[in-house]
């Protein structure tokens, strides 16, 4: 069976299921973040697509999202200079990496410093509609389900297809 087969069926796959949750997510759930979902099977697709580190990649997302809640509440307490920014950022980045790395089996550091990222950028953008706690559990939801409605299925579905080209042999 040729890589461009299987190149195909994973294209063809991911261009279905990911912009499905996209578009659902954002006009069927109402979610402005739906998108988010597509960051979260990146990460988790990078890492190896391995059932077993689904569940650590997700409670990395979930942690990584909180995060960044927390960071904006220590940045309404202590300002938004760039000096009380940086030292926020600081501690926040050291306690993170700490935990993530003493919890390795139950958070992905990878999927937590992304979700972060990507949710401070959330709860920062003027003129954001949703109210931070919307924000944070819409960005929760699709990070989640970036990992186990986007992620999960286009793998198992792709190794399907990989058993069809094959004959019915293991991928």
């Amino acid at each position: 069976m040729g890589k461009f087969k299987v190149v195909l069926a994973l294209a063809i796959l991911i261009a279905l299921i990911a912009p499905a949750w996209a578009v659902l997510g954002t006009f069927a759930f109402g979610f402005l973040v739906a998108p988010a979902a597509l960051i979260s099977a990146g990460i988790y697709v990078a890492d190896g697509a391995q059932v077993k580190h689904s569940p650590k990649i997700a409670l990395g997302f979930v942690a990584g999202n909180f995060w960044a809640y927390f960071v904006v509440k220590a940045l309404g307490v202590f300002g938004m200079g760039p000096l009380q920014l940086f030292l926020v950022l600081v501690v926040f980045v050291l306690v993170a990496v700490f935990l993530a790395m003493y919890f390795d089996k139950v958070f992905d550091l990878s999927a937590w410093l992304t979700a972060w990222a990507g949710t401070l950028v959330v709860l920062t953008l003027p003129g954001m509609p949703l109210s931070p706690e919307q924000a944070l559990l819409q960005m929760g939801v699709s990070y989640v389900a970036g990992v186990f409605v986007v992620g999960l299925p286009i793998l198992y579905l792709h190794g399907l297809c990989v058993k069809k080209l094959q004959g019915g042999k293991k991928p």
